[in-house]
């Protein structure tokens, strides 16, 4: 075949490829202006919507009536016109016309009553807005009362709180013309295009395609982020140079983000490594980021914080005025760093030394706020060790569990070794979970405070007090004279406690529960013995509360108190 002849097949080639892009895209367009109405038909159909749900919260506020509301309403959506006289029409669920500003006429009527007369078929599209609250059909309306029925799309929305149906459409034919401009548009502008496409197609084969070979293989390679080598045709001084050189510099970019991304990586991973607790809140203080060791400390996962304000930690014991100063500071352009009171999520309070600062943009416009936070006890423990640090509860100045338990190891190798038996006791508030709701989570942490006062001021003087966690209390008696020591001292436990006392003016009933485990009868560890006392507990609760009960290595006695 002669270079004349693959000329005429390269056009010949060309031609036919034109012709059948230029079909494709005809049709192309033609499903594109259809969908085009219908995605205008749903805007209006949603501005229609939002105008309703405008007018229904006036009347939720009081300002008018159901009736007059609904008569608003229909008075509204009557006069929106668009797209030169395009209307809105308004039904019932079971098809009932409330409102057709073309065909007045229609408003009262059935849907199902016009299939005949008028051709129309709006079932299928009522159905579907009924049954998913929103639906596309075509069918077949009159314009005019008499006139021939005429294919139309339309689509219609449930407006659930009235029930009805509102909905808009455009004649298939309306389309169809539109389609007709813009085909012939597409077409005026496309045929001379495509034949100087057809003619640049061999020149292009031979002095273009390779090239553009080579630099859509670096592309893949760059994306794939594979590439190791250098960019071609970075030397030519034709467009192919610079899109040469563009392809270079999108290597670079590629490197750049690369970089960006590990460094993400790498800021992410010291984020939620690091012992410091971080929170990241908007300008509103929404929180937006929270770190690990905040989820830890507070007991929230992140999917719990993340998009709730950040009072969500607050405990209720600062006033108003304490967060009144805070933000002064902040939006002056100050930071601020103090000790709060936080809550955790199971209703425990904890004291954290906070760093808030403001993030501001180049205008100085606040962004966000980043508040450092640590617990104060955690980190004195991890500075200073356990050994040399008191261990008390923030809230009831009690020691703590970890208190506890490093005493109870200590006692008890000694309780065993001598000989001399050791008690312990554990109280539980009767009913505290439904009067912490009753009354709030601030005067039940008054109500604990008392709790302890109250031990405090029972218990001998050598006796042990902790907060075990929540309403659970612990006392570990030592050197004491026989069971009957004990159980005076629960007796004037539970006595003590029954005295009611005044919480922000108002009075509070307060029974308590004890279980009772002695070593080494009942356990010679801490899990054994605390297990026992808890058993013992149990059985204290089982009978009403409001007592205390000896575990069974002293035959199980209960104590009920009158």
């Amino acid at each position: 075949m002669g270079l004349r002849q693959k000329f005429v097949l390269i056009v010949a080639m060309g031609i036919c490829a034109f012709g059948t892009l230029f079909s494709l895209a005809l049709l192309e367009q033609r499903q594109a202006v259809i969908d085009a109405y219908v995605a205008r038909n749903r805007s209006v159909v949603t501005m229609a919507i939002s105008l309703l749900q405008q007018i229904e919260q006036r009347h939720q506020a009081g300002e008018f009536s159901l009736a007059h509301a609904q008569d608003l309403a229909k008075e509204t959506i009557g006069h929106l016109r668009y797209d030169g006289g395009e209307y809105l029409f308004v039904t019932t669920q079971a098809g009932e016309f409330l409102l057709n500003p073309q065909r007045p006429e229609l408003e009262g009527r059935a849907v199902a009553s016009l299939a005949m007369a008028a051709g129309a078929d709006l079932g299928a599209l009522l159905a579907a807005a009924v049954e998913k609250g929103e639906g596309v059909a075509r069918y077949r309306f009159t314009r005019i009362p008499g006139g021939k029925p005429l294919d139309k799309i339309s689509y219609a929305r449930l407006y659930a709180p009235w029930g009805w149906m509102i909905g808009t459409g455009i004649y298939v034919e309306d389309a169809e013309a539109a389609y007709g401009k813009s085909a012939w548009r597409l077409a005026v502008v496309a045929t001379p295009v495509g034949l100087l496409l057809i003619a640049a197609i061999f020149w292009l084969a031979r002095s273009v395609a390779g090239p553009l070979r080579d630099l859509s293989l670096v592309v893949q390679d760059i994306e794939s982020h594979r590439f190791r080598g250098t960019v071609p045709h970075t030397g030519r001084g034709d467009e192919l140079g610079q899109l040469a050189r563009a392809v270079y510099s999108l290597h670079h970019v590629s490197e750049m983000e690369d970089e960006v991304r590990r460094t993400r990586e790498l800021i992410a991973t010291v984020f939620d490594a690091s012992h410091e607790a971080v929170l990241i809140s908007d300008r509103y203080g929404t929180i937006v980021q929270a770190s690990a060791a905040l989820c830890r400390i507070s007991g929230y996962g992140a999917d719990a914080l993340i998009g709730q304000k950040a009072s969500i930690l607050r405990s209720g014991h600062h006033d108003e005025a304490f967060f009144a100063d805070l933000w002064q500071a902040l939006l002056h352009g100050e930071g601020w760093e103090g000790d709060v009171w936080n809550r955790r999520a199971n209703g425990e309070v904890f004291v954290v030394h906070q760093r808030i600062s403001a993030i501001r943009d180049n205008d100085g416009t606040i962004i966000n706020f980043v508040a450092v936070m640590h617990d104060v006890v955690e980190k004195s423990r991890r500075q200073k060790g356990q050994r040399y640090l008191p261990l008390h509860d923030p809230l009831t100045n009690l020691g703590d569990r970890t208190l506890l338990s490093e005493h109870l190891a200590r006692v008890l190798s000694q309780a065993i070794r001598n000989g001399r038996p050791l008690a312990l006791l554990v109280i539980d508030l009767d009913g505290f979970a439904k009067l912490n709701a009753a009354i709030g989570m601030v005067a039940g942490d008054e109500v604990l405070r008392f709790v302890a006062l109250r031990l405090m001021k029972v218990v001998r003087s050598a006796d042990i007090v902790a907060r075990l966690g929540g309403d659970d209390f612990a006392v570990v008696m030592e050197e004491f004279c026989g069971i009957d020591e004990i159980r005076a001292v629960a007796t004037r436990l539970v006595e003590a406690m029954r005295a009611p006392v005044i919480i922000d003016g108002r009075q509070v009933e307060i029974t308590v529960s004890v279980g009772i485990a002695l070593a080494p009868q009942d356990g010679r560890g801490e899990s054994p013995l605390l297990k026992a006392a808890r058993a013992a507990l149990a059985e204290v609760k089982a009978g009403g509360g409001d007592g205390f009960a000896m575990a069974s290595g002293v035959g199980a006695i209960r104590a009920a108190l009158v």
